[in-house]
């Protein structure tokens, strides 16, 4: 049975008595299940009953007098004049624990009233305040009844009241206020809506109140029973905040621009990260995957990239505390959206929160401009994502959980432009027909037809082979990919009463993809408690842990590259057994190097976070905020000795050669592999001091004011080695590798000594803060914030960096000319202006040296230096402009946001030239200039809305125009400029260029092409200026889009993405720019449509296969380099698509079973069917392949999922 709520009435005498009532029904309970026992045990248990109910009324009735007693003892020390009895009393009962219950109209009777008294006692004072009138007063616990003296006679025990609140679809509320009006003696209501309080009058009004509803008087007596109070929904009445990790904000106060996203608007299946299901949701932030591999991360940009060797990513923020990456940043990593080459290693680690929990995510906000993030100082130029995690809520006992079990869609060649084993097989017979640029090869169609010309072979078995491999069709999706089965789990408690709160929970997930060796295990646990002491004050405390095991492939080994490029004339298995192939110098099968190599990482991390917040008056608050967390992360690669790459390096073959052989004794390694391991650990705390005062005067001027310092580390330190001669098969022991190898004894420096790398980086920083805001009558609203930052990273000669903003609201529906019409229900203008600040913590100002060698001749140590330093470096600084309305018309049945920004981002860090006798031709400075500007647009709209059926409609609409706008150092390689990561004035980040096209050589099929100014001065400095630019490999415009329909107790959300604006190459079906593909790999079916013969280039604009007429370099360069005319042909115009696509993201059909068939188990249920990623459309050149991820990349597969919701 539930214990009936506390109140604010409720002394100890009272909750004792509760208590008893309830021990008494649990006691009958128990007798009741107990019948069956033998009389004279029930007769013994009887009388010790009699006497435990006997010593706790005794200690009941004791209580009630000692607690009475003492109130009536309680010390105050007063010194006022001319107040108001109301005043006085109030001043009491803010420096006790007592209650008054009184008539203001009585009171008020007694006019100003003038009092000075030092640690006298409450009752002492009531004696002197109340003698000669005709109002007295009487104790009951901590509750003081003051009525007329006639009132007095005839005074009953006091009232027990019960009831339930309800809203207008007869859902439970819980957490009403439940008030005696006129009174402070309350309480609220449980999690089922229900409300038990103790009052010392007969009858009465209680006042009842909640966030979003209408406030409601009912009348109650001595006669009445348990109340049903239903509230109704006022759309008016709900008052937005905005979390700014710092405070919290009054959403009409709020000038800035940001974006919130509830947890329960995330479809959680247990399969996408935090910052995949973000993806479409937010207005302004992008969100891309790299790749469909299980633990990859995502790349985040908000409102655009704003850096060119720093960190572009956002901030993000977890319950006020700033997180930092598992891994220090590099600088080329992830300034654009690229295809990039990351360590294999690096990639499966995680990003910043991705040791939380989704389900402990209570709602997300997204802070863009500067008078949002300005307080944030040099870490907000890219935006702040803010996680609010949830809390522990007042009532009894809540157990939640939350299951997921899911299967995703294996890969296969339906719909992918792979040529079949026939196709092959005919291009490769073109091919030595026509006299191509082949390879010696040893298998597929080149293979029999070099052993035929040889007389290897006879020509039956030239034609029994060629058939074979016709019709061999290996599916290698199906040998590398399976039907993987994933599940999640999460179980939460949670709890509480008026002083403190707890909310605890632990997650569980174990996700497999689709290829064969990748998956990842993880197990998270949250626990947050909130404590109130005297009123005054609170103390907040959480601790999170993560660990997390993600299994991956080694760097070289990629299962979905190798069965899309891998010829299907090679099979897999020969009679049973693995099926090797001549690969270079050594033999091949995919599944023997995926068994005898790999890659785990592990990651483990613990947060703390503790926070107490002082309120010293009732408009100034002091709080102090300390978090920590320390992670690390471990990974490895390895190969052992029988793998392809160490076969490679060793030789010759496993086990074919001996210690006495001569081969044996020339290998570099003759015995063992490698293992290569990098550990990382992380450490950083934030210590945090701020005052806040927050008042209202007159009831139409709102002041808030928040000032603090903070003092931030963040400590990374690294180890990295790769070791050979490890044997994972052999207890994962290490043989020694030999010293010198060959006849002569050559010294193996190579492979018999390593040298560790080390990493160890520091930044520190120390900040003064300010940020306020003045509200007038709700109209009107400036906001202003200050930041300054003092850091290691800085430059010596740098000393604290300010940032600042400022921004102006005009809520134009609060207008009284406004009133009385329900068209607008919501309008308002904003604007702000202001800087932001960004800290590139991979570059550093300090001189860098490396310890060398021992110099033969000196004994000294040589030493070398990796960076120059430059005391003048500074953080890049961002000037930032918003103008915004906020909108709701029709009942607010239309609502939504525009805003339109500036960006300009100054002293960006580049790589710029500098004399060379400055000991190097280009360093790091603060050099750069970059603008962005744009738009996003987010609106909502309840087209439908019935009694049983409800459809809505959100959207999010994103455009950004980037620009490099300072000159930075150009480059001659075209290939640079091809690949996107070349920055130019005047363009942006991440364009690209291409080679112009002019068609196919009409007598041998070659490209031909327009190099018109390759021979120039210019273009032997910059290669742009004889290529074409073609646009950018990052989207210029994203779209989301999300509809919820539900009917009775079904629920059906859905979510599309559109993302355009960005061109990427084509992968080119030839992989040499002058000689016909290996036999070894598959071709694409692009090259069908291939130029055959004279009049083909007429209709195609796919080169011929590569013979000794039309695959002669090409030497356009005044510098004499050449280029090979299927290389050019590859990164030209014509390869150029628009990689647009529209993602179905996912859809999600739940059912809420109803409380009849539940009723007897569960508070609620809730199943739910998820499908994601289960359609794409995109442009028709991107056949079987993701246009969002990068290029030969995976895709991300279909999943389908099961899941259950359950709370008791």
């Amino acid at each position: 049975m539930e214990a009936p709520s506390a109140s604010l009435i409720s002394d100890r005498p009272y909750r004792v008595s509760l208590l008893v009532n309830n021990l008494t029904i649990n006691y009958k309970s128990m007798e009741k299940n107990r019948i069956c026992l033998r009389s004279h045990s029930g007769c013994w248990r009887k009388f010790w009953k009699i006497m435990r109910m006997c010593l706790v009324l005794l200690s009941c009735f004791t209580f009630s007098l000692s607690a009475s007693t003492y109130a009536q003892q309680e010390r105050v020390s007063l010194n006022m004049k001319e107040v108001t009895v109301k005043m006085l009393l109030d001043e009491i009962q803010r420096q006790t624990d007592l209650h008054f219950i009184f008539n203001t109209e009585q009171t008020n009777s007694l006019g100003k009233v003038s009092i000075e008294v030092r640690n006298e006692s409450v009752e002492a004072v009531l004696i002197r305040l109340f003698e000669g009138t005709d109002l007295t007063y009487s104790f009951r616990g901590n509750i003081i009844v003051v009525k007329r003296r006639e009132d007095t006679r005839g005074q009953q025990e006091m009232l027990k009241i019960t009831g339930k609140v309800v809203d207008e679809k007869k859902q439970v509320l819980p957490g009403v206020t439940v008030k005696l009006e006129g009174t402070t003696v309350g309480t609220a209501t449980n999690t089922k809506g229900v409300f038990s309080l103790m009052l010392p009058v007969r009858e009465g009004f209680l006042e009842f109140s909640f966030v979003g509803f209408k406030s409601k008087k009912v009348r109650f007596t001595e006669k009445s029973d348990t109340l049903l109070v239903v509230l109704v929904e006022d759309l008016k009445q709900i008052e937005e905040v905005v979390v700014t990790g710092y405070q919290v904000i009054k959403e009409k106060a709020m000038a800035g621009s940001y974006s919130k996203v509830k947890a329960e608007d995330l479809i959680m299946t247990g399969n996408e990260t935090i910052e995949s299901m973000l993806q479409g949701k937010i207005p302004g932030m992008m969100v891309t995957h790299t790749s469909g591999l299980t633990g990859t991360r995502q790349k985040v940009r908000v409102r655009g990239t704003s850096t060119l060797v720093g960190n572009a990513d956002p901030v993000w923020v977890v319950d006020g505390i700033i997180q930092e990456d598992n891994l220090p940043f590099e600088a080329e990593s992830l300034a654009a959206i690229s295809d990039d080459n990351l360590d294999m290693m690096k990639e499966f680690i995680g990003g910043a929160v991705s040791w939380l929990n989704p389900n402990d995510i209570e709602d997300i906000t997204v802070l863009k401009d500067a008078s949002a993030t300005a307080i944030y100082g040099v870490k907000a130029a890219n935006g702040v994502i803010l996680i609010t995690t949830k809390k522990g809520e007042r009532g009894r006992l809540s157990v939640n959980y939350s299951g997921n079990f899911s299967m995703s869609q294996r890969l296969n060649y339906n719909r992918m432009e792979i040529m079949n084993s026939k196709d092959r097989v005919a291009l490769s017979r073109e091919a030595f027909e026509r006299g191509a640029q082949v390879s010696d090869e040893r298998i597929g169609y080149i293979g029999l037809a070099l052993a035929y010309s040889r007389r290897e072979i006879s020509l039956d078995e030239f034609h029994k082979g060629v058939k074979k491999f016709e019709t061999a069709n290996t599916d290698w999706f199906d040998i590398l990919y399976r039907t993987p089965f994933s599940q999640s789990h999460s179980l939460s408690f949670s709890g509480g009463n008026e002083d403190a709160t707890y909310r605890a929970s632990f997650g569980y997930r174990n996700q497999k993809n689709t290829a064969k060796g990748n998956e990842q295990e993880s197990y998270t646990g949250n626990l947050n408690m909130t404590t109130i002491f005297w009123k005054q004050l609170t103390l907040t405390a959480s601790l999170s842990g993560n660990h997390t095991e993600t299994i991956a492939f080694a760097s070289g080994v990629d299962p979905y590259n190798y069965a899309i490029n891998t010829s299907r004339t090679i099979p897999c298995y020969d009679e049973g057994q693995l099926y090797y192939y001549e690969n270079g110098m050594a033999k091949y099968n995919i599944l023997n190097e995926l068994e005898n190599s790999g890659n785990k990482n592990s990651s483990k991390s613990i947060n703390l976070n503790l926070n107490a917040r002082w309120r010293v008056y009732e408009d100034l608050t002091i709080s102090a905020t300390l978090g920590g967390a320390s992670s690390s992360s471990f990974a490895e690669t390895w190969f052992s000795e029988r793998s392809h790459k160490i076969t490679a390096i060793r030789g010759y073959e496993y086990g074919e050669f001996t210690v006495t052989d001569n081969e044996y004794k020339k290998s570099k390694l003759p015995y063992g592999g490698m293992l290569t391991v990098s550990e990382s650990r992380n450490f950083n705390y934030t210590a945090r001091i701020q005052a806040e005062f927050v008042k209202l005067c007159n009831g139409v001027h709102a002041v808030n004011l928040v000032a603090g310092f903070e003092t931030r580390s963040n400590q990374y330190k690294g180890f990295s080695q790769t070791n050979w001669g490890y044997m994972p098969d052999r207890g994962k022991s290490f043989t020694n590798v030999p010293l010198n190898y060959g006849i002569t004894l050559v010294e193996n420096t190579e492979y018999a000594r390593t040298i560790p790398s080390v990493t160890d980086r520091l930044s520190n920083y120390i900040s003064y803060y300010m940020s306020g805001g003045y509200m007038y009558d709700n109209r009107y609203s400036i906001n202003f914030s200050v930041r300054g930052d003092a850091s290691n990273r800085f430059g010596g000669s740098t000393k604290f960096q300010p940032v600042w903003s400022g921004g102006l609201r005009w809520n134009v529906t609060d207008e009284h000319w406004m009133e009385g019409q329900n068209l607008v229900n919501n309008l308002s203008f904003s604007a702000t202006f202001g800087y932001q600040g960004n800290v590139a913590e991979n570059v550093s100002p300090d001189f860098i040296a490396k310890m060398g060698s021992v110099d033969s001749k000196t004994g000294e140590w040589k030493m070398t230096w990796s960076q120059l330093p430059n005391p003048d470096l500074k953080p890049e600084k961002t000037l930032s402009v918003n103008l915004g309305v906020n909108f709701a018309f029709l009942k607010s049945k239309l609502t939504g946001t525009f805003n339109w920004y500036y960006k300009k981002t100054t002293d960006v860090i580049t790589t710029a030239k500098i004399p060379y006798e400055n000991g190097t031709t280009s360093m790091a400075l603060n050099d750069g200039d970059v603008k962005n500007k744009g738009w996003d647009l987010a609106f909502s709209v309840v087209p439908v809305r019935t009694k049983n059926f409800m459809w809505s409609l959100g959207t999010s609409f994103s455009g950004n125009d980037n620009t490099v706008n300072s000159k930075l150092e150009s480059t001659k390689d075209w290939k640079k400029a091809a690949a996107g990561t070349l920055n130019k004035k005047g363009y942006p980040v991440g364009s690209f260029w291409a080679f112009r096209f002019t068609g196919l050589n009409p007598e041998h099929g070659a490209p031909m092409f327009d190099f018109s100014r390759a021979d120039t001065r210019q273009a032997a400095e910059d290669a742009t200026e004889y290529m074409a630019y073609m646009g950018t490999i990052e989207p210029t415009f994203t779209v989301g889009i999300n509809m919820i329909f539900r009917w009775k107790r079904f629920s059906f959300p859905l979510n599309f993405y559109v993302s355009r604006g960005n061109y990427t190459f084509l992968n080119s079906p030839y992989t040499s720019g002058h000689r016909m593909m290996s036999e070894y790999r598959n071709a694409s079916t692009q090259l069908n449509k291939r130029w055959r013969n004279p009049g083909d280039e007429k209709h195609t604009d796919i080169p011929s296969i590569p013979t000794g007429d039309n695959s002669h370099p090409l030497r356009p360069f005044g510098n004499g380099t050449g280029v090979y005319p299927l290389d050019a042909w590859a990164k030209s115009d014509v390869r150029v698509v628009n990689a647009w696509y529209i993602r179905f993201n996912d859809f999600k059909f739940s059912y809420s079973l109803p409380d009849g068939w539940i009723r007897s188990f569960a508070k609620n249920m809730t199943v739910s069917f998820t499908a994601t990623n289960p359609l794409q459309i995109k442009s028709k050149d991107f056949k079987g392949r993701d246009p969002e991820v990068a290029l030969g990349q995976q895709p991300r597969s279909q999943n389908f999922s099961l899941g259950v919701n359950l709370s008791f």
